[in-house]
């Protein structure tokens, strides 16, 4: 048996503490070669090599290339060391640091045990309870509403239904048209409000700032969105406030300042400008994907360090925002983002950072940096079922393979997305097939996270990639009436009112032709059905909600929710 078919390492996903007296131990196994057995040998720190007890380990995940073997220690002692016992075709073998030993020297296990390092309280990655499982809905505030007639504000050069939708193109929506429809959003069971920039900005979807303190006018300003937290909180609705801390507009008024002074002025550190003065022309500085008109912040410095720790601040001080999603998390400094968590999680220790980044992301992660992360990964994942009508099986593999990425905790605090302002809508993904989308977000309101519904998607709204997926929602849509809608609005209340359905235990597999996802909690057991193997499927459980289940048949693209009682 070689040493490579094992991974493990203390300290990380695959050992932490989930409680005050509660260690998740982790062993990955390659399921090309299969074990019979395996323990956990532990013990407390200064005693190990001579009092040791055992505990067996069971398989929770399979990814399609390893097993996890996975098991609980209570009762933990401050520290403890361990290694792990393994039984194979009738061999006893231990893994430790020291690699794969057939016998293993307990009175030396100083020198190779893996070691339980993480007793600290501050140091636990552990879900937000505030947070659980909550519907968030995201709003591009330039497209979703405008109180009032949009044609009456000056600044707009666009129809409310226009398809040409660029940087310069202005609908007219604002804060206060958020505000008329919380109620709306209430129905729909939601939880959180994510908006995008509301700061004010040349663009329409401001992500280009120029002032971090301030208000879109064209949005309402202050006043607007002070009553649309107030509004939201009465409501049990949280806000999500977007943040681009990577860049700054180049109109910024410090850009502008070092425009003019050059290395003479107070913010030329700010930014990483190579020469004397910056030069939009030659373009002498670093900036976010080769645009010039998008510094980048050089947030390694100090001193930027402090100025955004203030921007936050501001938002929770001020308005008592939530949370923040972060743009482009992986272009800022891992001491940037830990300083502001620090300073946050002070003045609310409830408070929600959600890193943008498309891929695995572990560093960022942890109770010192970003809670959770936009879940691209499940997104493809998803994808690939409902585009290629995977084998239920394969996918039920990749569905765990996403959850092993990162430690508990961080799964739940995962907004997991369909949609959204930088891809095309799964409207467009999927080819128009309604069933299609109602099929993946049930699946996502099922997964362990925060489900994402970005908005217009209840009605099946169309869009291509950027910017054609940010086109203004169609208030007059039949969609409203309609059977999509109405489950929806169902799915999204039964999240929100079901705690089986935001805590419960997940179990993933796959029954024939159907993916099953399973979420248990006390002596309540929700299952979700799902079909895309191209063919009906015979299906005789009565079902709570239900696409596509007519006399005992489950259509391809369907789903059904069935509740147990134990």
């Amino acid at each position: 048996m070689d040493v490579l078919y094992f991974r493990h390492q203390s300290d990380s996903r695959y050992c932490y503490s989930v409680s005050d007296h509660e260690v998740l131990l982790r062993l990955a196994v390659a399921k090309i070669q299969p074990v019979e057995k395996v323990e956990v040998v532990y013990g407390n720190q200064m005693t190990f090599g001579r009092q040791h007890e055992a505990k067996p380990m069971e398989v929770v995940y399979d990814d399609g290339t390893f097993l996890y073997y996975q098991t609980i220690i209570s009762g933990k002692p401050p520290r403890f060391h361990y290694v792990f016992r393994i039984r194979q075709n009738g061999e006893t073998l231990y893994f430790s640091e020291s690699g794969l030993t057939h016998d293993y020297e307990f009175d030396l296990a100083f020198l190779s045990a893996f070691q339980m390092i993480g007793e600290n309280r501050t140091d636990f990655v552990l879900p937000k309870p505030a947070w659980r499982g909550r519907l968030i809905y995201q709003i591009f505030p330039e497209r979703f509403a405008s109180h009032g007639d949009p044609k009456n504000k000056p600044y707009v050069n666009r129809d409310w239904k226009s398809h040409q939708l660029g940087g310069n193109a202005f609908l007219g929506g604002d804060l206060y048209g958020v505000i008329d429809h919380l109620d709306y959003l209430s129905s729909l069971g939601v939880g959180a409000i994510y908006l995008n920039p509301i700061h004010p900005a040349p663009s329409n979807h401001k992500y280009d700032v120029l002032d971090y303190f301030d208000v879109d006018p064209g949005f309402g300003g202050k006043d607007a969105f002070r009553k649309l937290v107030e509004e939201a909180h009465r409501r049990d609705i949280k806000i999500i406030l977007d943040m681009v801390f990577n860049h700054t507009s180049f109109r910024h008024p410090f850009f502008e300042d070092v425009k003019k002074q050059g290395r003479n002025s107070p913010y030329y550190d700010f930014y990483m400008i190579h020469g004397n003065k910056p030069n939009p022309m030659t373009k002498n500085y670093e900036t976010f994907s080769h645009v010039p008109w998008m510094p980048k912040l050089d947030t390694s410095n100090p001193k930027v360090q402090d100025y955004l720790i203030s921007v936050a601040s501001y938002w929770m001080n001020e308005f008592h925002v939530d949370g923040f999603r972060l743009d482009v998390c992986e272009g800022v400094s891992h001491e940037c983002w830990m300083r502001l968590k620090m300073a946050l999680q002070r003045m609310d220790p409830d408070i929600l950072l959600i890193g943008e980044i498309w891929l695995n992301s572990e560093s960022y992660l942890g109770p010192h940096q970003i809670d959770g992360l936009m879940n691209y990964p499940l997104l493809g994942v998803v994808s690939a079922y409902v585009l290629n009508q995977k084998d239920a099986a394969q996918i039920a593999l990749s569905l765990q393979g996403v959850l092993v990425r990162y430690k508990e905790g961080h799964n739940e605090c995962m907004l997991n997305l369909l949609s959204g302002h930088d891809i095309q809508r799964f409207m467009n993904l999927v080819k128009g097939n309604k069933n299609d989308v109602l099929l993946a977000y049930a699946l996502l309101y099922f997964f362990p996270g925060m489900p994402c519904l970005y908005y217009g998607d209840e009605i099946f709204t169309p869009g291509g990639g950027d910017p054609d997926c940010r086109r203004a929602m169609d208030w007059e849509s039949e969609e409203f009436h309609g059977h999509g809608f109405a489950l929806f609005q169902k799915m999204g209340c039964l999240k929100r009112d079901t705690k089986a359905l935001r805590e419960g235990k997940l179990f993933i597999s796959s029954e024939g032709p159907l993916l099953k996802l399973t979420r248990a909690l006390g002596n309540e057991i929700y299952t979700l059905y799902l079909n895309h193997s191209g063919n009906e499927v015979a299906f005789p459980f009565p079902a709570l909600l239900s696409n596509g289940l007519e006399n005992g048949k489950l259509a391809t693209s369907g789903f059904a929710i069935v509740k147990e009682t134990i």
